[in-house]
């Protein structure tokens, strides 16, 4: 017999947790529409090729970002969630570490990229970019304190203006024919904008002096040489791919692999905006041991689901079209790899869950392990068949990957904190998620439009039928005042 789905906890952590997430609910499609519209104008305006050095830079500059945090973030919320009267010491000590290790980060990948057989265009947008990546890691000192007090729909803001400012500059910068470094460059000021905006907002709560904190510092460094070696071994390798694939394939083949892949991305962004709500929460509840602990788990992993499922289904169905209407006729040969990564949004938001239950429970040395395995599994896979198959390849070898992550974490939770996930709710997603599937197959209308009927009737079953989408929905009207 199937285990019961677990009833909702009142009163609200989930609910508080709810209402925090309605702005970035709401916002976050937002900066996806702004980061789409980016996208469709400089992959129209650059095409395969060029584009494709475009990506390779972006990806390249992903690593150091990813090595150079090493857990930063992740340590510091759960210092501030766990001690909040010790916030503003936390933040500012923790700030001063990261200007310093970010600074060292960066300026050794560009001596490195030169190294590379990257071509000259490459090259040039890595220096470029690297200015947007150091911007980036100074952001990340701000996002914990946003995080634990659940204000997060202001870094939501943040991204909105940085992106706008980002599409505005493009636009601009094409219309003038300024040409790839001016892209590039646009990149770099939209990052700028959401540091200033979110200092802004952090410093209405306390000033943000960078202090000098050897104590402090030697904890942060003995943490995060654990914790965050392994998140940031496994983020290397949801980026490795395109690198490896521009270091052995051609420029268009990088940028039609980059076309593909910009739909996971968007599909992370909206799964990160909705976990960073979970995070304080489950690592409160872990460090009180509160029963609550797996509940609260359950019921992320459930709504993360179901928001995927609809996700994956329009990159099978409407892989073509996506890909026309966003990167341009140029690109649609990249429908193939699309169609294979539809499996990533539901593997990686099943993960993001596991993540934050290892992290929020101090388990952080099990990661380190695990992620060195999956990139082992990921540059092989990559550096064997890339050279004879090309950039569909790079595609089976990230959704391997994710499979391999999502069991390991997933037995990992299981032995270590006894969660049992509760596959019966499970069951009806997916019976849902293949009801919106045949709707959509079977209606005579254009592919988009005959996705979102087929999405509306997935919402609406669930909504009918007993369990968390249905309790949560009614958590968020209570919440928001929608229902008395």
């Amino acid at each position: 017999m199937a285990a019961a789905i677990p009833t909702p906890d009142r009163p609200g952590i989930v609910g508080r947790m709810a209402a925090n997430a309605v702005a970035q609910i709401v916002g976050i499609p937002l900066q996806s529409l702004l980061s789409l519209a980016t996208f469709a104008a400089i992959t129209r305006y650059l095409g395969p090729s060029v584009f494709g050095d475009y990506v390779a830079a972006m990806a390249y500059l992903f690593l150091p970002t990813v090595i150079a945090d090493i857990g930063i973030s992740t340590i510091v919320l759960r210092d501030i969630s766990t001690e909040p009267e010790r916030m503003d010491a936390i933040v500012r000590a923790a700030t001063a570490f990261r200007v310093a290790v970010s600074t060292v980060a960066i300026g050794a990948s560009v001596g490195v990229a030169y190294a590379l057989p990257f071509n000259n265009r490459a090259q040039v947008a890595i220096l470029i970019g690297a200015g947007g990546s150091f911007l980036t890691l100074l952001n990340l000192s701000l996002l914990p304190v946003l995080q634990a007090q659940l204000r997060m729909h202001w870094a939501v803001v943040a991204s909105i203006a940085g992106r706008l400012t980002t599409l505005v500059i493009t636009l601009a910068a094409l219309a003038a024919g300024l040409g790839f470094k001016t892209i590039v460059l646009a990149t770099v000021i939209g990052n700028a904008v959401v540091l200033l905006f979110d200092l802004r907002v952090v410093w209405a709560l306390f000033p943000v002096r960078p202090t000098v904190d050897p104590v402090y510092w030697r904890r942060l460094l003995r943490t995060s040489l654990v914790l965050g070696s392994g998140i940031a071994i496994l983020n290397i390798y949801f980026r490795i791919d395109a690198v490896l694939l521009a270091l052995l394939r051609p420029a268009a083949e990088v940028g039609l692999y980059g076309a593909a892949y910009k739909f996971v991305e968007l599909a992370g962004a909206l799964s990160g905006g909705i976990v960073v709500s979970l995070v304080p929460s489950l690592t409160s509840l872990a460090a009180r041991g509160d029963s609550r602990f797996n509940s609260l788990a359950q019921r992320g992993f459930d709504v993360l689901i179901f928001i995927a499922i609809p996700i994956s289904v329009s990159m099978v169905l409407a892989a073509k079209t996506l890909l026309h209407l966003t990167a341009g006729a140029k690109f649609e040969s990249a429908s193939d790899a699309l169609k294979i990564l539809a499996l990533y949004p539901l593997l990686s938001f099943a993960n993001a869950v596991f993540l934050r239950m290892l992290i929020a429970a101090h388990l952080e040395r099990m990661l380190l392990p695990i992620a060195l395995g999956i990139l082992a599994l990921n540059v092989g896979l990559n550096l064997v068949f890339i050279p004879m198959y090309g950039y569909r390849v790079a595609a089976v070898a990230s959704v391997a990957s994710e499979v391999a992550s999502l069991l390991a974490m997933g037995w990992m939770v299981r032995v270590k904190l006894g969660f049992n996930l509760h596959v019966a709710y499970l069951t009806r997603l997916l019976g849902a998620g293949g009801c919106m599937a045949l709707v959509a197959w079977l209606l005579p209308i254009p592919e988009l439009g005959a996705l979102v009927v087929g999405g509306l009737v997935y919402v609406v079953i669930l909504l009918v039928l007993p369990g968390t989408v249905r309790w949560t929905a009614s958590e968020l009207a209570l919440t928001t005042g929608l229902r008395r």
